[in-house]
């Protein structure tokens, strides 16, 4: 430590130059080699990897999507290899299971084809009020949602053509719209499918801006007279009023039927509660409705949605949008990404600006920002480069936010302890200075950086993918801002000291002129002063007297808050798991959001379309349930890895099987569907293949014809395989692709096998009735499995549970990373303090901020989802910071009773630690007002953890140190000596100590610690002081005060004196011994005179006067801060 700080004291630039270049090297890479983010999908790394479930689903994905073209749906190398597009999408009969179709929110977007939808209409002979395209197609068409602005019924002839007016006016006139919407034959744009333009085609009117009360009235007629038969499911969208067609619907009025009006206003138009199937001689009351642009959603509409979005929310006199689905949220959220970029350029500059005044060094604050900028740019490097994980994932980027507000606080941490050693009269060594606040500063940032960076690492063991990514980088960063913290900000500050502070910038005897210097100095440093008179009063006197004085108080109110907390988070209302598979990526308040998550259950099409999805029951043979992609890389889906042992052409695999499929059809959970299932079972319908009739046909010779019998010979299996597939294809009852079940060939031979059901359990956000399914089919399969033959036993049960994978991992893994979180600052604290009690308190205080924080996110709504996951982990490592730094200064406070320790502790340590909790609090309430969720949900995090973690650290953590704290040495422990690891002629060895609390119990009695402050309180002090980093004059004449200080070397003869005593002097003895500290004081009070500050004579009178209390000399084996 001693040769570090002689480099950093006398070669500061050394230090600056070298992690200049490098940080200069690692931007060039940046920029040249390493691949810049790519964040055009943000639900990429949102999945687990290395489950039992999520390897399964990998496994079955590879399989069916042909991963790497090594698998067939055709037996025989003359067949080819055949692959099937992934991309497309069969709606089966009803004898079939549904193939390969996402859950999630239909892309209307991005895949659909406008020209294939155009061209689509062209072939309807028929022409009509709107353009011929079938209402199935509606969901590819960009909507809006519209709602009455004082939530009266939106069924009214005024609102229906203010919803008109709003589309003539303000949408069709976009740029974007002609451009792109579908057009009719005469290359006009089509009408909007929205309620006003059926009233409008109802009434025989051109447009629906004609549109009367009394055409509303009649539409209303007839929308009750037809609702029956649409709730009765009587009335389909292919009903035909033709009563020759094959469509014709009996028994339904055919002016309910006619153009389908009826069927679309209900289905697709108006919302579920406009009309009750129940409820007789209603009044017609819509709530919502929505228009159908004719534009296809997908990145040619982005401007339209960007152009509607930036209408003011009370755009429109009686009439709102609130919401809208142009399915474009991935083009989208690159923009809203870098956009909000800007917040955290505000939250920077607000931040810079309180690093300035409390450092009152521009310099510094510079520094402070190129030392952030560093680290998050080294960690990019060592992520990218020495890591080698190429996916980086958006929620990486919330790692910025948490380096400015840790970067800053040790940007305090670091200042408050250099004013300490600085305001110590008998050091005036700079080498010293650089030393000590290097051994006492350092030991507190390296702890409070070790814990954040600790409980980011625990969620490396995750297995999603972006929360480990997240995870890895930002404790990087933490780790590479501790370590610029303790190399380029110390050497810094000495080039401050030496060559860039006012002083050297500005000297009043050289020149009177005044320079920007000046009042980049000055403006800061009044500031300073004004606030320090305010803060003097909270920190020195108010805040400890109610500490204090309250403490029983604080003690029960704290502890029934943390006892509410552990009610709500675990008992009611409780935190959830999440409870939509839908992906958020904005805030709640915007238009597709809102969409998604409130007004998507309020059509009956978006329901049906949740009610249809059915679990598949798909039990798979012959390849491995296993993930061989890096788990770092959301597209790196590995390969499929094949079971050498799998055989089912062998008899006792047959009939093993057949019982399957027969023991599967008598489950509770399986559900017959009716019809022929050619596909589902592949050996039932095989061997009814193998056993009918010869014919004349060449492909139904012998073998593969006449056979007895249900099980069939190995070598005539493969035979008539290479038959019955092709038939399979050519069947038009059967859709057989890559995604239908049944046998897959690998160079002519059964590489795998997939029997496929349905079951009777629709699909569920309920993680308990999710958990229940599996856990039942996964059981009877594997009973099942028992009595396999070998070469069949290592099957394996999936279905579509990538939902419920993302649930049971976050519910299993959350609290385990929270464990290894919570024992790891335990041990940390520990040793730190090295004292028991206060490290049981520490813990104790830091649970309940735990408790009291998720309590607040609860009630606030929010659901054990990613980023909330990731969160709770995270609120470990920076909840104890604060609290730690308390408990760190009452363990060196040398005041004897638990009051006065307390006091000193509040009054010493107060600001520094307001100042922190503000810089944090300030970085996450700037981040609020972002459309990234991500950015807004850290920022409500830090906000609540911060103003909790404050609050307890303060008020209920020291009030159980002043009520049961330690008392002398009671339960403190120390380091060992290791006395002979040194030699026993060592030299002198300088052991002061630089506390940020300092004793006043020698000079006052304990019951005027508040009524006389200390002096040497840098933002509560009474005197106004000069720059924190600004030395006095007599250091340039080239010598600083001799330091006086205490030698516990042989030659001292000091070795009777005790650890822990207290060393006081009289204020006589210090003028007479040291009288070059006087000449010392009145030279630099001329020499600060630029600052203009008004400073009282500090004389020494003679030995009459009361004693006055010397910094105190605490001595420790080993001494931490």
């Amino acid at each position: 430590m001693t040769r570090y700080a002689r480099l950093i004291a006398h070669y500061p630039y050394v230090i600056i130059v070298s992690i200049l270049c490098l940080a200069v090297v690692c931007l060039v890479l940046c920029v040249t080699v390493v691949e810049l983010p790519n964040f055009q999908d943000p639900r990429a790394g949102f999945e687990p990897r290395g489950t039992d479930i999520a390897n399964r689903i990998i496994a079955y994905n590879n399989l069916v999507e042909n991963r790497n073209g090594k698998i067939s749906i055709k037996p025989g190398p003359k067949w080819g290899h055949h692959r099937s597009e992934p991309d497309t999408i069969h709606y089966i009969t009803k004898n079939q299971t549904r193939q390969r179709i996402t859950r999630s929110e239909r892309r209307l977007t991005e895949q659909a084809d406008r020209h294939d939808i155009e061209d689509r209409s062209t072939h309807h002979q028929k022409q009509s009020y709107f353009c011929n395209i079938e209402a199935s197609y509606f969901s590819f068409f960009a909507r809006i949602v519209f709602s009455s602005a004082d939530g009266s019924n939106l069924f009214t002839a005024s609102k229906l053509k203010e919803m008109c007016h709003i589309e003539d006016h303000h949408i069709r006139t976009h740029s974007t719209f002609t451009a792109n919407c579908q057009t009719q034959s005469n290359k006009q744009c089509c009408l909007s499918w929205s309620l006003g333009n059926y009233v409008a085609m109802l009434s025989g009117k051109s447009n629906c801006s004609s549109i009367t009360d009394q055409d509303v009235r009649k539409v209303e007629e007839l929308l009750r007279f037809c609702a029956g038969h649409y709730y009765n499911k009587t009335l389909n969208p292919t009903c035909d009023t033709d009563q020759g067609s094959r469509y014709y619907c009996s028994g339904i009025p055919k002016e309910c039927v006619e153009f389908q009006s009826v069927y679309n206003i209900l289905h697709h138009i108006a919302d579920v509660n406009f009309i009750h199937p129940d409820k007789e001689n209603q009044k017609l009351f819509l709530t919502y409705a929505i228009m159908y642009l004719p534009l296809v959603g997908g990145v040619d509409s982005v401007k339209l949605f960007q152009h509607i979005e930036s209408w003011p929310k009370d755009f429109g006199n009686e009439v709102r949008v609130t919401g809208a689905n142009f399915g474009i949220k991935g083009t989208l959220f690159s923009q809203h990404l870098i956009a909000d970029s800007m917040w955290l350029l505000v939250s920077g500059i607000i931040i810079f600006l309180v690093i300035w005044l409390y450092s009152l060094s521009i310099f510094i604050t510079v520094m402070t920002f190129f030392m952030m900028f560093w680290s998050l740019e080294i960690a990019y490097i060592l992520y990218m480069l020495v890591f080698r994980i190429g996916f980086f994932p958006y929620m990486n980027l919330v790692a910025v936010i948490i380096i400015l507000a840790i970067g800053a606080d040790d940007v305090f941490i670091y200042c408050r302890v250099w004013r300490l050693a600085k305001s110590v009269r008998n050091n005036g060594n700079l080498e010293k200075i650089v030393s000590d606040t290097l051994r006492n500063g350092s030991v507190s940032m390296f702890v409070t950086s070790l814990t954040t960076a600790a409980a980011l690492y625990c969620n490396a063991f995750s297995s999603i993918t972006s929360i480990k990514c997240f995870s890895i980088y930002a404790g990087t960063a933490v780790l590479c801002n501790f370590i610029l913290v303790v190399t380029w900000m110390p050497a810094s500050i000495v080039i401050y000291e030496k060559w860039c502070n006012c002083e050297k910038l500005y000297n009043p005897e050289l020149s009177s002129r005044k320079n920007v210097c000046f009042y980049i100095c000055k403006l800061p440093q009044q500031a300073y002063h004004k606030f320090s008179e305010c803060s003097r009063i909270l920190f020195e006197k108010l805040l400890p007297f109610l500490v204090i004085r309250a403490r029983f108080i604080w003690l029960v109110i704290f502890s029934l808050l943390g006892i509410l907390g552990i009610v709500v988070i675990f008992f009611y209302p409780k935190l959830k798991l999440p409870t939509s598979e839908k992906f958020q990526v904005f805030s709640s308040n915007h238009l597709m959001e809102k969409y998604d998550f409130v007004l998507n259950d309020q059509f009956w099409f978006e329901r049906q379309q949740r009610k249809q999805e059915i679990l598949p029951l798909r039990f798979v043979w012959g390849v491995k349930a296993t993930d061989t992609g890096s788990c770092l890389d959301p597209t790196d889906k590995g390969d499929i890895v094949f079971d050498e042992h799998f055989d089912p052409t062998t008899q006792e695999a047959q009939l093993w099987m057949l019982n399957f499929c027969q023991d599967l059809r008598q489950t509770d959970f399986y559900q017959n569907v009716g019809g022929f299932e050619q596909t589902n079972c592949f050996f039932e319908f095989f061997s009814l293949f193998m056993q009918q009739p010869c014919s004349l046909d060449f492909h139904n010779q012998r073998p593969c014809c006449n056979y007895t019998t249900s099980l069939i010979k190995p070598h005539d299996i493969m035979q008539c395989v290479p038959v019955y597939i092709p038939s399979l294809i050519n069947s038009p009852s059967v859709i057989y692709n890559s995604f239908t079940s049944g046998p897959r060939f690998t160079n002519g031979r059964f590489s795998a096998l997939i029997i496929e059901f349905y079951s009777n359990f629709h699909f569920t956000t309920s993680f308990h009735d999710m958990s229940n399914f599996y856990n039942k089919v996964e059981q009877f399969f594997q009973e099942k499995l028992k009595s396999a033959p070998p070469e069949v036993k290592h099957g394996w049960f999936v279905s579509e549970l990538d939902f419920f994978s993302l649930q049971k991992s976050l519910s299993e893994e959350t609290p385990v990373a929270l464990g290894i979180s919570l024992f790891i600052v335990t041990v940390v604290t520990f040793l730190t303090t090295l004292n028991v009690l206060i490290s049981v308190f520490a813990i104790v205080s830091i649970a309940f901020v735990m408790f009291v924080t998720i309590a607040a996110l609860t009630l606030l709504g929010w659901e054990l989802n990613i980023l909330e996951s990731v969160v709770i982990t995270v609120a470990v490592g920076l909840s104890i910071d604060l609290t730690l730094h308390v408990g760190v200064s009452f363990r060196n406070s040398p005041d004897l009773s638990s009051e006065l320790r307390v006091a000193s502790t509040t009054s010493k340590l107060g600001g520094v630690v307001t100042m922190a909790a503000t810089t944090t609090f300030l970085a996450g309430a700037l981040m609020m007002p972002s459309t990234v969720l991500a950015y807004q949900k850290f920022g409500t995090f830090l906000m609540i953890i911060i103003s909790i973690s404050w609050t307890y650290a303060v008020f209920f953590f020291q009030s159980l140190l002043c009520v049961l704290g330690p008392h002398g040495g009671f339960g403190q422990f120390h380091w060992p000596s290791a006395k002979f690891c040194h030699r026993t002629d060592r030299k002198h060895v300088d052991k002061t100590v630089y506390l940020t609390t300092e004793s006043s119990s020698g000079c006052y009695p304990p019951s005027s610690s508040f009524s006389e402050p200390s002096q040497d309180i840098e933002i509560i002090s009474n005197t106004p002081k000069p720059s924190l980093f600004q030395h006095r004059r007599s250091r340039s004449r080239g010598h600083y005060m001799k330091a006086h200080t205490r030698s516990d070397s042989p030659e001292s003869n000091n070795s009777e004196r005790k650890e822990s005593q207290v060393k006081f002097s009289e204020s006589c003895e210090i003028a007479n011994s040291s009288p070059e500290i006087i000449d010392d004081k009145r030279t630099s009070r001329t020499d600060d005179s630029v600052f203009k500050e008004s400073r009282a004579d500090n004389e020494v009178e003679g030995c009459s006067q009361s004693f006055k209390p010397i910094p105190i000399e605490i001595h420790f084996r080993e001494s931490l801060t």
